[in-house]
């Protein structure tokens, strides 16, 4: 609704400061057209807003002007209580924190919205522990966090390497139980190191700029999908029965490529394993519901561990 757009459009420019028309219209998925009308509408309605024109310029708010459209919506109150994950604030030092939090905003919303949100809290968990329930142990990461707040580069010895690196501290990720540095290095390549596996921390002196433009959270996903493409050696073409094409996009580390439904209840699947042995253990488990078609060393590699395995049954005592 264009009502919500033009108070998403105050908050960011009251939160952010100058932003110009191609920044707002990214950041609420519409055209820079449709900001700009926006913004003449909040012009002509009162709001002060205004532009600043040259290479550095963007729309602004008065600076003494601050409007307190704070009241939350239902789905925004029970979406700020759903996401808390208690282990993740401990390793941040923030789990008090968040708990007095809490009680103050829910102090301040009306009873209506205190209602979802207590509605939220009893009724969704969100639990990205695994469910072996072990953790890294990551002992650098308060020294990593003061280091990224401050924007001072850290030299660290990390795994088994004798040697130190100095890198800029850019980002810290919570996956599952592990904790992730991502980094830039003097020679501007960005890497991820896992926390536990940092062995010394020390925060230098010198100071950094962040790389114009970075995205941690993009930069955590693209990086995440080059890796695993990167492990990705073995495509394969299959026949699958329909019933169980589903359970393929259960394997691990592996991707559907393409996917034709055949006339006679078969699909014609291409995909790309990590590697040939997790190929041949993923797909003996669809046992007669899938044919590899090709290449001939999976083909040949499936037809070999199936023969090993009717031997060894044949041979076998029964217990």
């Amino acid at each position: 609704m264009r009502a919500d757009r033009l108070v998403q459009i105050i908050l960011l420019l009251q939160t952010r400061g100058r932003l110009t028309a191609a920044e707002l219209a990214a950041s609420l998925e519409v055209s820079p057209r449709t900001i700009q009308r926006d913004l003449d509408a909040l012009s002509s309605a009162g709001i002060p807003v205004y532009a600043d024109r040259g290479r550095a310029g963007g729309w602004s708010l008065a600076p003494d002007y601050r409007t307190r459209l704070t009241g939350l919506s239902p789905a925004e109150t029970g979406a700020l209580f759903i996401g808390t994950t208690e282990h993740i604030l401990s390793d941040l030092g923030l789990a008090d924190a968040a708990a007095s939090a809490a009680t103050k905003l829910l102090s301040t919303i009306p009873a209506h919205a205190r209602r979802d949100a207590d509605l939220a809290r009893e009724r969704i968990l969100v639990d990205h522990a695994d469910w072996s329930g072990g953790r890294d142990a990551a002992t650098a990461l308060p020294e990593l966090q003061r280091a990224l707040w401050e924007e001072r580069l850290v030299r660290m010895r990390y795994g088994s390497g004798a040697g130190e690196v100095v890198v800029a501290p850019l980002g810290l990720v919570a996956k599952k139980n592990s904790w992730y540095l991502i980094a830039q290095r003097a020679d501007s390549e960005f890497r991820t190191y896992r926390v536990s596996r940092i062995r010394h921390t020390a925060i230098t002196e010198q100071g950094f700029e962040r790389p114009a433009g970075f995205d941690l959270a993009e930069h955590w996903e693209r990086s995440n999908e080059q890796y695993f493409a990167s492990l990705r050696d073995t495509p394969v073409r299959l026949r699958v029965r329909h019933a169980v094409g589903h359970r393929l996009r259960w394997a691990p580390n592996a991707v559907i490529d393409e996917a034709t439904e055949c006339a006679d209840g078969w699909w014609d699947v291409a995909m790309t394993f990590e590697k040939a042995y997790e190929a041949r253990v993923y797909l003996l488990g669809l046992a007669g519901d899938v044919i590899v078609l090709e290449p001939d060393a999976v083909r040949q590699d499936i037809l070999d561990a199936a023969r090993a395995l009717l031997a060894a049954h044949r041979t076998s005592p029964t217990p």
